[in-house]
């Protein structure tokens, strides 16, 4: 099966020598990193576009029980979307809503704590 960002470019038609990256699999973390990403790929190529598309699917962790404090939160989070257009185009800075100053990513991969305590078999 394709991936997300290939079915994107896909129904979207962009042009063949479109870079589209999936990072599948990466949790809550992933929308950071694509920002970050994306930042990046804007900084070294002028006047253009970036799409970033995330989306979250807990349905595997679901909570079959009865306790409300749980089941609120699973209803919330369960499944859910996002797309932002991020531009380095100076003729649409003028109509943004916002501006993106600052992504700061800090690695705690390393410290065994860290990584240990959200962890799935």
């Amino acid at each position: 099966m394709p991936s997300f960002s290939t079915m994107i470019v896909n129904k979207c038609k962009f042009r063949g020598n479109i870079r589209s990256f999936n990072l599948r699999g990466m949790g809550c973390s992933a929308r950071v990193i694509t920002i970050d990403l994306a930042r990046d790929l804007l900084q070294v190529h002028r006047n253009t576009y970036a799409v970033v598309v995330s989306t979250k699917n807990i349905t595997q962790n679901w909570y079959f029980g009865n306790d409300r404090s749980v089941l609120i939160p699973n209803c919330l989070f369960r499944v859910g979307g996002v797309a932002i257009l991020l531009s380095n185009r100076s003729k649409d800075k003028r109509r943004t809503k916002y501006e993106l100053v600052h992504v700061l990513r800090t690695h705690r991969g390393a410290n065994e704590k860290a990584f240990s305590c959200v962890y799935q078999n």
